[in-house]
């Protein structure tokens, strides 16, 4: 071997050497960076084929506007949205590279139900699969009646009970809206804009699927959240980010309020949101339990006149769970409600509401004084049927009810 071809190998191990050096220095010092994840995604589920159609483009003009405030770079708002007028589509509404917001579609679908599950899962699984985050919300807008069968479903003896979305004549219950939340990631929270949602039952059923649940027991205005408030509270890294959520829901109606019937598009006639905790549901239906058999025996009917009624018809479906309690207990024992408001005021954490509501029922304003914030159904002898359909769900036999003989 010749003494240059010696010296050539051996510049080429000190070269091979100190590069191996460096390069493990490199590695254990400063890690290659990682593509971090995302902050948040929030999908708003808009089912608008109904009476509702008008509003959808208005509330997605709010959304871009609101997420002017929001770090595109780090948070998805992605809207799934069917009208009467248009087939659906999976929007994300993001920023360009100068900054400016704009609407760009992900997906166009062939005319489709909105409110069947198998429909409802696939966009699920579309749009988080696509925009993985850290932490997720979830925004079901459309027509909401939180106890009532199914209009398209009414028979007592068929009744789809409490029920989530309208799709032309199709409705979506809530044991399809919770087997469709299969195809979704646990939520923080799940915002229902739609019409008597906070009601105990629907939130005990669907517990497990996220962390709070922001909504009204009782009628909403017709042009529900004002986006352009709300998106920026949804994308909030606040730690009470579901009283964030719900201060931007109601805080522009409580600014705009008059206690005066108006228009429904004037924002100006009031707002009630609430805050449901499910970590503490489990509690709050334990105390109940604790209750209800006490006072009710042997199906003996429940006196309501003192107990606010969410609902202004004459069907009387929503009354309010703390106003039930307490009128069963108010001559009796004052230690065990007050054991039982303590588990009510962490399960309901914030309640927010002006001292009237508009109600499309009456076409007029309902006094809010008496209400808590979360409804209960209260059977009564005449609602044979519905009675009867009631017992298959969670709240019936987690809060007592199966002992009472309803």
């Amino acid at each position: 071997m010749t003494g240059k071809l010696k010296k050539l190998i051996l510049a080429v191990l000190t070269v091979i050497t100190v590069t191996t050096v460096l390069v493990a220095c490199n590695h254990n010092d400063e890690p290659d960076p990682v593509q971090e994840e995302d902050l948040r995604t929030v999908l708003v589920y808009i089912a608008a084929d109904n009476s509702l159609t008008s509003f959808a483009a208005d509330d997605i003009a709010e959304m871009v506007s609101g997420f002017a405030a929001v770090d595109a770079d780090k948070n998805n708002l992605l809207v799934y949205v069917d009208t009467q007028s248009e087939k659906p589509f999976l929007y994300q509404i993001t920023k360009d590279s100068k900054g400016a917001v704009v609407k760009k579609v992900l997906h166009e679908y062939q005319q489709q139900n909105s409110v069947y599950p198998t429909v409802m899962a696939e966009v699920y699984n579309r749009a988080f699969s696509a925009f993985p985050a850290k932490s997720y919300g979830l925004v079901l807008w459309s027509h909401g009646d939180g106890w009532l069968p199914s209009p398209s479903n009414i028979s007592a003896s068929k009744a789809s009970t409490r029920w989530f979305g309208q799709d032309g004549t199709s409705y979506m219950d809530i044991s399809s809206l919770n087997t469709a939340l299969n195809s979704a990631p646990h939520f923080d929270f799940i915002l229902f804009d739609a019409c008597f949602m906070q009601s105990v039952e629907v939130a005990y059923e669907l517990k497990d699927r996220a962390d709070y649940f922001i909504g009204a027991p009782n009628e909403i205005p017709g042009p529900g959240a004002y986006y352009t408030e709300l998106v920026p509270a949804m994308f909030s890294q606040a730690n009470d980010l579901a009283s964030t959520v719900a201060h931007g829901y109601y805080d522009y109606y409580a600014a705009k309020y008059t206690g005066q019937l108006g228009s429904n598009e004037n924002w100006t006639m009031g707002v009630t949101v609430s805050v449901l905790k499910s970590s503490e549901v489990q509690a709050l239906a334990a105390a109940t339990a604790a209750i209800l058999p006490k006072y009710i025996t042997n199906g003996s009917a429940i006196n309501v006149s003192s107990i606010y009624s969410y609902d202004p018809r004459s069907t009387y479906y929503y009354y309010d769970l703390k106003g039930l309690v307490q009128s069963l207990t108010s001559s009796d024992d004052q230690t065990l409600f007050s054991a039982w408001s303590d588990a009510f005021e962490l399960a309901v954490p914030v309640h927010l509401t002006t001292d009237k509501t508009y109600s499309s029922f009456v076409y007029g304003m309902i006094s809010m004084a008496g209400s808590s914030g979360l409804s209960a159904y209260i059977p009564r002898s005449s609602y044979a049927s519905l009675n009867t359909f009631y017992h298959s769900y969670a709240w019936y036999s987690a809060a007592g009810w199966s002992n009472t003989g309803w």
